[in-house]
């Protein structure tokens, strides 16, 4: 079972949405940011960088199942207008998606006591 995609319709239209290391890797390499200028952007233009990662993420996932893919990045605004919008339920389970994708399997810090009796934060696997 792949945990790195998931199905969501947006104005009708159901997409194979995919994430994990590969879709991450094409999405910098195609915006030309790093992890913390993509998500800074996102904040500050959602309306503009929102629809560029579900079409990357949609376009990656149809590439992978060897599936042809037509829409265009302007094909993504429309239906996203068209479902109403940024706040829509469609984007807001995709974001939900891309953000746990984000987060999952992402070392978490641990306070371990340094010799000198001071604490160190050590990154762990879980």
């Amino acid at each position: 079972m792949n945990t790195n995609s998931v199905k969501i319709t947006v104005h009708k239209t159901q997409f194979d949405f995919h994430f994990g290391i590969g879709f991450l890797g094409e999405l910098l390499e195609s915006t030309g940011l790093g992890m913390d200028e993509l998500m800074s952007n996102v904040t500050k233009n959602p309306f503009k960088f929102i629809p560029i990662i579900m079409h990357k993420s949609a376009k990656y996932g149809a590439e992978r199942k060897e599936k042809e893919f037509t829409y265009t990045i302007y094909d993504f605004i429309d239906l996203i207008d068209a479902e109403g919008g940024i706040a829509s339920v469609g984007v807001n389970k995709f974001l939900e998606s891309f953000t746990s994708s984000m987060t999952k399997d992402v070392p978490k810090e641990e306070t371990v006591k340094a010799k000198e009796g001071q604490s160190k934060k050590k990154l762990t696997g879980k």
